[in-house]
């Protein structure tokens, strides 16, 4: 997350012009994002199904080509917009960089009244940041209800997300060895066998809050027990490298990898688990979103991809080894998932990142 990526520009239309940024639209000017998504909002009320869908089609082809920012791999934010495309109709224009370039140029833009971005899709604290920015319009639409419980924020909405979970390599650990409890993670037979990820500030602060509020632990007993599950454990940087590790064997155990990445190699064959027969629960789920930007040049075109992106475009994401908001496709096993409340996290990250560094010290690095 926090690796900036070399922005790449993406026209998926016909004859369409240069950058997001090259021209501006409906004037260029920033309004009120009331003011921006009020027609629309009129236009559909009352409407929901096909009937709502076909309504935003018509206005969205009234206007100029949509622009959509996002943080998502190249791959499938292609297969997302082929998708779009085919069923709407509808022209974009596809703005990709690293979630931290995504969230400096749209909050840019806004400061200067430029109607640069329509709609945005990203990671979860570049989304906070963005609505601190005031770069949002609330999203009100009936597809919200269909969404797995906390999706709907203020001035955005959860379209996917990162979840936090142990695995093992199922070569190394046998049936009935895995760990079933977060206090295994502290058992010393581990010592030397696992590996936790240097920088998963965030799934510290979760588990933390976790073993404070439900487990009934003191600060010095998560402490104690943090420092027991680093003494012996390797540190790797990246979740990828942690998952090649855990893949080739080099390590039994991660503490923290993301379901999807787990489940892409497991389906390639890799002797990998993390949900069989049961997950370690609870999962800690990150939430990524998508907002209506509330200056949008073509806010029909932006109403209809984010709805099109919270129900059809779901099963895009799931397909792609990715875990969609959509409450009746997200496959985590029946286990118990807790969204984190990103909002008062980035509040205490400073924190966090303290605690967790000092406690990685007392691991072993490996790699860069």
């Amino acid at each position: 997350m926090r690796a900036l990526m070399i922005a790449t520009v993406l026209v998926l239309c016909a004859a369409c012009g240069g950058s997001p940024t090259a021209q501006q639209g409906s004037g260029g000017q920033a309004t009120s994002g009331g003011d921006r998504y009020a027609p629309v909002a009129a236009a559909v009320k009352g409407l929901d199904g096909q009937a709502r869908r076909a309504k935003l089609v018509e206005l969205a082809k009234k206007e100029k080509q949509l622009k959509w920012y996002t943080s998502l791999n190249e791959d499938v934010a292609r297969k997302l917009l082929d998708a779009f495309t085919k069923a709407t109709g509808v022209r974009v224009t596809l703005y990709r960089a690293g979630s931290e370039n995504v969230r400096n140029r749209v909050l840019e833009e806004v400061k200067a009244g430029f109607a640069g971005a329509d709609v945005v899709e990203t990671n979860g604290p570049e989304m906070v940041a963005m609505a601190d920015g005031n770069a949002f319009a609330p999203l009100d639409a009936p597809v919200t209800a269909n969404l797995v419980e906390g999706s709907k924020r203020p001035t955005w909405t959860v379209s996917r997300f990162n979840i936090f979970t142990v695995a093992w390599n199922t070569d190394l650990v046998k049936p009935g060895q895995q760990p079933t409890t977060y206090a295994d993670l502290a058992d010393p037979k581990w010592d030397g066998k696992m590996a936790m990820e240097i920088e998963d500030y965030d799934w510290y602060w979760a588990l933390r809050g976790h073993l404070t509020t439900d487990g009934g632990m003191t600060p010095a007993q998560v402490q104690d027990y943090f420092n027991k599950i680093a003494d012996g454990a390797a540190f790797t940087s990246g979740h990828t490298t942690m998952r090649q590790l855990l893949v080739a064997g080099e390590y039994a155990l991660v503490t923290s990898d993301y379901s999807y990445g787990i489940s892409e190699v497991a389906a390639d064959g890799a002797p990998v688990a993390w949900k069989d027969p049961k997950p370690v629960e609870p999962l800690f789920a990150r939430p990524n979103g998508v907002g209506l930007v509330r200056n949008a040049a073509n806010p029909a075109g932006a109403q209809l991809f984010a709805e099109w992106l919270l129900s059809d475009g779901q099963p895009v994401l799931r397909d792609s080894n990715i875990d969609p908001s959509r409450k009746d496709l997200l496959d985590t096993g029946n286990a118990d998932v807790r969204i984190m409340d990103i909002e008062k996290y980035l509040k205490e990250e400073d924190g966090a990142i303290k605690e967790y560094e000092a406690i990685a010290r007392k691991g072993k690095k490996v790699g860069k």
